[in-house]
């Protein structure tokens, strides 16, 4: 690695990420500046680019369905990595005729399975995740050094690689004064808490549970949709406290796994079972997606509801796509009173771009040798340097 580099207190960074929803990449341009074991950190750029027709719905049949054989996941893996190395060599260009060098690139990748706790090895369990995206052709498309793989080691560790971003999450949201609060409502929904005033390991965060992942299945099965834009279906529907009674008493909500979870326990099998006890009740489509939406928000105020009243938190930020969606902004207010949600925006940050800045975060933390997450977040046994750095082509 180029020693000049790993000596820069000033690295600018290009972070890729592809979300729990499984549609496409997010890029953004961070730069962060090293100071006294502090970070400035300003976002320069984003994009967003959907996944080309044909690759989406191989991402897609491998997220939702499974990948049959080596051979494909390998296919796959090729394909996204050309796919995101040519995207970040036009973003890099781009960036460069605008004055921004990129110094490194960081991509998170395509989640394709996420398995918190459930891998048996030598006689017990263990977590496992896997992530797509060839970041060798990356590094070779772009020319810049690139740092991926940001969930292995604190797998290694014994962590559960999620929620893995919530070191950065703080160099950009903590505060000396206020306590703050942060909900991101992606395919999962998680929080972030940093309290006022306090060191890094001090922080919580968590998944909640379902987000726009479920709501975006329910939306192609019954209404050929994408997804449900500004909640539209939901409002025409009537929640059923039944059903929700029903879905509430998964384990992970009653509290019984560790902190992450991930389209396999609420995607495709998740509606199977909704839809099969909604039918029982005798409830319709819209009824279905109303449902749907309100356990988003009911799971996300269990989890935070204690935060709040200890804390006496006042103000949410949100963000991710879910945070669009009226009808379950709507919920959220009703199932946590007393709080106002505002976006992340509010307090300078993109909110569309805000995951791919915290990789691009992560990867000079990568290259600066510094520990992303405290422990406990993810359930880890030690502090880990998170990222696998990839050198660029020689010549």
């Amino acid at each position: 690695m180029a020693v000049d580099i790993v000596r820069r207190k000033t690295l600018n960074a290009g972070g890729l990420n592809a979300g729990t929803s499984a549609d496409g990449l997010d890029l953004a341009a961070v730069s962060i500046a090293r100071k006294a074991g502090k970070f400035k950190i300003s976002l320069k750029m984003g994009r967003t680019v959907p996944y080309p027709k044909p690759l989406a719905i191989s991402v897609r049949k491998a997220v939702t369905q499974g990948i049959d054989t080596i051979d494909e996941f390998i296919i796959l893996d090729r394909k996204l990595g050309q796919f995101y190395g040519e995207q970040a060599k036009i973003f890099c260009r781009t960036l460069k005729q605008k004055g921004f060098k990129t110094n490194i690139v960081a991509s998170h990748g395509q989640t394709i399975r996420h398995l918190p706790g459930r891998v048996r090895f030598g006689g017990k369990s263990e977590s496992g995740t896997l992530q797509a995206g060839h970041p060798e052709t990356i590094a070779a498309l772009t020319g810049v050094l690139t740092v991926a793989d940001f969930r292995q080691a604190d797998i290694g560790s014994g962590g559960e690689g999620a929620p893995i971003t919530s070191g950065p999450m703080w160099h950009l949201f903590s505060d000396k004064k206020e306590s703050r609060l942060l909900v991101n409502i992606g395919g999962i929904a998680n929080y972030f808490y940093f309290p006022g005033g306090k060191p890094v390991d001090l922080i919580e965060a968590g998944d909640c549970g379902p987000g726009n992942s479920l709501l975006d299945i329910i939306a192609g099965r019954f209404f050929r949709r994408k997804y449900d834009r500004d909640g539209y279906v939901a409002s025409r529907g009537q929640i059923s406290q039944r059903l929700l009674s029903i879905l509430m008493s998964d384990n992970y909500l009653k509290g019984k796994y560790g902190p992450s979870t991930g389209r396999e326990r609420f995607g495709e099998k998740f509606v199977n079972g909704l839809v099969h006890n909604a039918r029982k009740l005798k409830l319709n489509k819209y009824d279905i997606m109303a449902t749907a939406a309100e356990l988003t928000a009911v799971s996300i105020a269990a989890k935070i509801s204690r935060i709040i009243k200890d804390d006496k938190i006042t103000s949410i930020y949100t963000f991710g796509g879910g945070a669009r969606n009226k009808f379950l902004i709507k919920r959220l207010r009703k199932n946590l009173p007393g709080t106002e949600l505002i976006s992340v925006d509010t307090i300078g940050y993109n909110a569309d771009y805000l995951e791919a800045a915290c990789y691009a975060i992560m990867g000079a933390m990568t290259i600066w040798s510094l520990p992303v997450n405290p422990k406990h977040v993810t359930g880890a046994h030690s502090k880990v340097i998170a990222g696998r750095i990839i050198q660029s082509p020689a010549g």
